[in-house]
């Protein structure tokens, strides 16, 4: 009886996707816009495994809610303007990750300026209430 025409692969099995471990990102604000209408919320910075700096991250508040946009060159093509983001994270783990840590930087400078404020708030009203200082030549 005549073999039948099967096919033998002998090509090594895939193993799972490795999760890479990811580098220790850490962020700051380097300022706050408050300008009426403004788009871009804050501008941060973020150290990339002690190794690497990005500057000119954006924190936007969109229709949909705050994003955060990687630095980026604008050019034009056919008419439209166009982005080419100068850095960006390569996985999806990544970019949620440094999204986390931007928004979450954000989210306490804003604290910490509404802390300020009110501390600022009060320390001018405590002035207003003390008696005021006569002066007699």
């Amino acid at each position: 009886m005549p073999k039948k025409n099967t096919p033998t692969t002998n090509a090594p099995k895939q193993a799972a996707p490795k999760k890479t471990k990811l580098p220790s990102i850490d962020v700051r604000i380097d300022r706050l816009i408050d300008y009426e209408n403004a788009k871009t919320k804050a501008v941060a910075s973020a150290n990339i495994a002690g190794c690497f700096a990005v500057h000119g991250i954006r924190v936007v508040d969109s229709e949909k809610g705050l994003f955060v946009a990687m630095p980026a060159t604008t050019y034009q093509k056919d008419g439209k303007t166009e982005y080419s983001e100068n850095f960006h994270p390569i996985t999806t783990e990544a970019r949620e990750e440094l999204n986390k840590k931007v928004l979450a930087a954000y989210e306490q400078k804003l604290t910490e300026e509404q802390s300020q404020e009110q501390d600022e708030t009060e320390t001018f009203s405590e002035d207003e209430s003390q008696a005021p200082v006569t002066q007699t030549m």
